[in-house]
């Protein structure tokens, strides 16, 4: 890899980005044998999963209200069950349009927790649940996306039927943009 062409990068982000593709890799493989239930959500004809048990519930998107001096990709705060929740359009983050062209109240919210927070993510469609065998699953290689620093959060790649899922890591794609 060029530092040319990503001069971003540096021996300790590649050192990360390295350590996270080995975790992935390790979790992935210890799937084989299992089934896996997911979360299956398009975006832009692209389609990411996440495991059930990080969704608390899939909610038609309440009224959002503006959060200042947020990035472009957190449209806001919703009250979902009377907790203020932040509402993170993952179309915007990852570049991609179709969220970002609709009206929010057209949209669903999947609300996932982790154990470091609860966010929303903005769904044009419901979400599908699925269950795969773990041997579907194949860990990504270290060059799975346009540049190293936008990939770390893919962790695997599904085979359902004729469908490639990406599956991705909500902790790493949110945690990712505090550590750069």
């Amino acid at each position: 890899m060029s530092r040319a062409i990503f001069p971003s990068l540096n021996t300790s982000n590649d050192t990360r980005r390295k350590e996270l593709h080995e975790k992935f890799s390790e979790e992935i493989t210890g799937l084989s044998g299992k089934k896996v239930h997911l979360i299956v959500f398009d975006l832009e004809k692209i389609k990411f999963a996440l495991e059930i048990e990080k969704i608390d519930e899939v909610v038609a998107t309440p009224a959002i209200s503006k959060l200042p001096k947020s990035p472009t990709y957190i449209p806001g705060i919703a009250a979902i069950r009377g907790t203020d929740i932040i509402i993170l359009d993952l179309s915007s983050k990852l570049g991609l349009d179709q969220i970002s062209n609709i009206k929010y109240e057209d949209t669903f919210t999947i609300v996932v927790a982790s154990q470091r927070f609860t966010i929303g993510i903005l769904t044009p469609l419901i979400p599908i649940n699925i269950i795969v065998p773990g041997e579907h699953i194949q860990p990504t290689g270290m060059d799975i996306a346009g540049s190293p620093e936008d990939e770390t959060y893919i962790k695997g790649i599904i085979r359902h039927g004729e469908e490639r899922i990406y599956f991705i890591d909500i902790d790493e794609l949110l945690e990712g943009d505090r550590t750069k």
